[in-house]
């Protein structure tokens, strides 16, 4: 590990905390210009979601709804909140090709852009460390003012 990668992971508790925590809840409210671009302004608003932290999983509560969103890798689920299929999607990332920046999104593309994103904030700097990642750290670059 190089001494960057491990003074990111030591600021975010260090790799034997992290080793230890399977799971990680938080209650969020997404709002932005992004989502108003994309015809979808408040799915995000009040959510609560649960990720697996050593496995690609990350469940989205849409609070008041009864319903949530099940994000794995290439697939996508939206069900009640007692388990019923309600909508699905295999190899989510695809429902993306052919899209501009104005390109209007559904609920499924909200929901596995937002997921993935959450995932992999949640739990950088630690994928860094897992097998099979390279990391390089680069020479200090001073920029002109």
């Amino acid at each position: 590990m190089t001494d960057q990668l491990q003074a990111a992971v030591d600021a975010h508790g260090g790799l034997s905390r992290w080793n230890q925590l399977k799971t990680v809840k938080a209650s969020l409210s997404i709002t932005g210009a992004i989502w108003r671009l994309k015809g979808k302004p408040d799915m995000l608003k009040d959510i609560s979601i649960e990720a697996e932290l050593h496995r690609e999983r990350l469940t989205t509560h849409f609070n008041g709804q009864g319903l949530c969103a099940v994000f794995e890798p290439n697939r996508l689920t939206i069900q009640t909140e007692s388990g019923r299929l309600m909508d699905s999607r295999d190899d989510p990332r695809s429902a993306f090709r052919g899209h501009s920046r104005e390109t209007p999104w559904d609920d499924m593309h909200v929901a596995y852009f937002s997921s993935y994103a959450l995932w992999n904030y949640i739990t950088i700097p630690f994928l860094y460390t897992y097998p099979g990642f390279m990391t390089e750290e680069l020479a200090p670059w001073q920029e002109k003012r």
